[in-house]
């Protein structure tokens, strides 16, 4: 059954979330938000009710030695994100990849896909 923007119980059902989560559906059911929206926002792992969103730093990037990148495209064209006081990445819309190198030889990276959605008069993000 595809959730209705006043049926927060079907949307929920089997999907259990914490209560920001919840507050920010509530929101968006009472800002008329799409139910194709509202499914979009309860399953992304993380929402931003602004233009950017801050995706958290690779966890090798907390050691020593380590190092940590956010960054999106490759090469010379490549456009590196905004680091935040906590060493976290405020990003916008976009394909976003976030690395870290242990100092050694250790590397990882990790794949974020960020995008707006419509919340009533009001554009969201989100990353997934």
């Amino acid at each position: 059954m595809t959730p209705t923007p006043t049926d927060l119980t079907d949307l929920l059902a089997d999907h259990p979330v914490t209560d920001s989560r919840r507050e920010s559906l509530e929101f968006a059911i009472g800002q008329g938000a799409d139910p194709a929206v509202l499914v979009e926002l309860r399953d992304a792992r993380r929402i931003a009710r602004f233009d950017t969103v801050v995706l958290p730093s690779h966890h090798l990037a907390s050691l020593s030695r380590g190092r940590g990148w956010c960054r999106r495209g490759r090469g010379d064209s490549a456009e590196w994100a905004e680091k935040t006081e906590h060493g976290n990445y405020r990003v916008g819309p976009g394909k976003w990849t976030v690395g870290a190198t242990d100092g050694f030889s250790r590397k990882d990276s990790t794949s974020w896909r960020v995008q707006h959605v419509r919340v009533g008069d009001a554009t969201w993000t989100i990353a997934n």
